[in-house]
């Protein structure tokens, strides 16, 4: 085998060390297999590199992004692998003729070049625009074991990210419907984010030359959909976290089901017992068990849609859409001072954004002044529905349990436990919070189950899988 292929093995190795790094799973089997692949193909060829690493060692769709980012890191064309930049103008640019084109255009022209590039779709011209400003703006220095991402603000900050936005919106007073104002909005984000892109490439380009591409890779921290934060999570990352929700969603009800299969013992069914015994002159050589029926456990949720916990708010009401397609029976409630019952929403909705804006416009989660009462919440649930709850309810309650000092009246949590199969407390939180200021996580662990920090997609599963 030639040095360059034992070369590429090793480097294989050091990118699956790289990627578990950023928690992204990567088996020895995968590992094996990601090896094996790259004799199949050419490793020079960046891009088949990649599909044949991406094939062997991913197994999850939504660790792409992660995966492309450390791959154009260790694996970036100006590494030992890919010496050779091929993008068009890098020659020309390199050799000063760029940057003295550069020298003749002011910020505001460079910006006004760069929306026309990104509207016309010029991606050539864009990436030119975006090296001047690189090195205008981005103040890279050399040898300084700075983040990549500091270097991509200062650019963006320069060239007024507000105004680019601005420039590629519709004009005033143009007329959309809503749906044409959506694809609208859309196609800006769309052309933002290639500019963004664009400056990310750049810099970690230059990057890679000053430290080497294994050094760069180690030094960044992409966060995957699972670590994400529910309460500080904008909304495109509460959009990116409901891809994952389902398979989560899918394992709770396995989850539920089986501890209920397993606490219902089989029974003895003494009279096919006896009747087989006569065979045997009365001896009951043969044991026969009662057939159990299958379980079909119910799930309500109970959700603080408060402004305090707003991100964690939206991941709850599409847990409750996940759930609501893997379980035969759920019931949603949310609240702020006043609960309300919005199983509807979900089950006429045909999207879950079309269930979010029914429950935003018509839930009647508003008792006096619109801040959380928990207390309140607890006394509405009792009076109107703790009837409905059998052993086959499992109670999910997610909320932060901050109260603004309102009585907890958590003796109305223990009647709802002891109703019920089971109850949990999901706290989006960090725990070493909780029972500080108003949060009252103390009054309500003692009748839950168990209180549980939940702050993002991992925790969940772990909570899932210790459902035993």
């Amino acid at each position: 085998m030639s040095e360059t292929f034992d070369d590429f093995y090793d480097a294989v190795v050091e990118f699956s060390r790289l990627l578990r790094d950023v928690r992204v799973p990567v088996s020895m089997t995968e590992l094996v297999d990601a090896t094996l692949a790259i004799e199949a193909i050419s490793p020079v060829d960046r891009e088949q590199l990649r599909v044949a690493l991406f094939s062997t060692m991913v197994k999850n769709e939504s660790h792409r992004k992660v995966f492309n980012t450390v791959f154009d890191i260790f694996f970036s064309r100006r590494s030992n692998f890919f010496e050779a930049d091929d993008s068009p103008d890098r020659d020309q640019s390199e050799s000063g003729e760029g940057m003295s084109f550069g020298d003749q255009v002011d910020l505001d022209g460079l910006r006004e070049m760069m929306i026309e590039a990104l509207k016309g779709g010029d991606a050539q011209q864009l990436a030119r625009l975006v090296r001047i400003a690189v090195a205008r703006y981005a103040g890279i220095e050399r040898g300084r074991s700075v983040s990549g991402v500091y270097y991509s603000y200062r650019t963006l900050k320069q060239l007024n990210l507000d105004a680019i936005y601005a420039a590629l919106r519709p004009e005033e007073g143009v007329q959309l419907s809503s749906v044409a104002k959506v694809i609208a909005n859309d196609k800006v984000e769309d052309l933002v984010s290639s500019l963004k892109d664009s400056l990310e490439d750049e810099i970690r380009r230059i990057l890679v030359e000053d430290r080497g591409a294994t050094a760069v890779a180690k030094t960044i921290k992409p966060t995957l959909p699972q670590d994400l934060d529910f309460i500080s999570a904008s909304r495109d990352e509460i959009e990116k976290i409901r891809h994952a929700i389902g398979p989560l969603a899918s394992k709770l009800r396995a989850r539920i089901s089986g501890r209920a299969r397993r606490a219902k013992r089989s029974q003895l069914d003494f009279r096919k017992t006896f009747r087989e015994s006569l065979r045997y002159g009365g001896v009951p050589i043969e044991m026969h068990l009662r057939k159990r029926r299958p379980s079909k456990p119910e799930i309500f949720v109970i959700a603080d849609i408060s402004g305090s916990v707003a991100s964690f708010a939206r991941f709850a009401l599409q847990l409750v859409y996940a759930l609501s397609e893997n379980f035969s029976k759920v019931r949603a409630f949310v609240f702020i001072d006043a609960i309300d019952e919005v199983t509807d929403f979900f089950s006429q909705s045909s999207s879950i954004e079309e269930a979010i804006r029914l429950i935003n416009t018509e839930a009647k989660v508003v008792h006096l002044d619109g801040h959380t009462d928990y207390g309140h919440a607890l006394e509405q649930f009792s009076s109107r529905y703790l009837d409905d709850l059998t052993k086959k309810s499992t109670i999910l309650i997610l909320g932060d349990a901050r109260n603004n000092y309102h009585a907890s009246r958590a003796e109305l949590m223990a009647e709802m436990r002891r109703r019920s199969r089971g109850l949990y407390f999901l706290n989006p939180e960090p725990a070493n919070y909780w029972n500080s200021g108003d949060s009252i996580v103390r009054d309500y662990q003692k009748y839950a189950d168990r209180v549980v920090e939940c702050r993002n997609l991992r925790q969940l599963e772990v909570f899932i899988d210790s459902l035993t």
